[in-house]
């Protein structure tokens, strides 16, 4: 049962990513954010608090540190082109995008690499 409770926070996250990518659109219109490619921003941003979370929870569960990054990399990778193939076919008039899940997938890469750095250079500094 420890070991599930390890996880509590990446179910939550992709919990929240999930909510977030499969709403309805609001009834308002926002207005136009001044930078450039926001959406894919905050792709990147949220995949990488993913997989950061991931790799953290999969860590505190003993796991080597090249065995996290792996499957952090990996299962947000995946998570990400599912909600993108969810979007597309299942949530109209969400629409699935490539671009999008490459930011998610860059996203995956920069979030678990940096739990490995950090671990990488704990182990170091001891």
């Amino acid at each position: 049962m420890k070991r599930i409770l390890n996880y509590i926070p990446t179910v939550l996250a992709a919990g929240l990513i999930m909510y977030l990518s499969l709403m309805r659109e609001p009834h308002f219109q926002l207005p136009p954010m001044p930078i450039p490619y926001i959406d894919k921003w905050m792709h990147l941003l949220m995949y990488m608090i993913l997989s950061a979370i991931m790799a953290g929870d999969i860590l505190r569960d003993k796991a080597k540190p090249a065995m996290a990054l792996a499957v952090a990399i990996t299962v947000s990778a995946i998570y990400g082109g599912a909600i993108e193939l969810l979007q597309e076919y299942c949530f109209p008039p969400r629409t699935g995008e490539w671009l999008d899940w490459a930011a998610d997938t860059a996203g995956a890469i920069m979030g678990a690499g940096m739990i490995w750095l950090l671990t990488y250079l704990r182990k170091r500094g001891q």
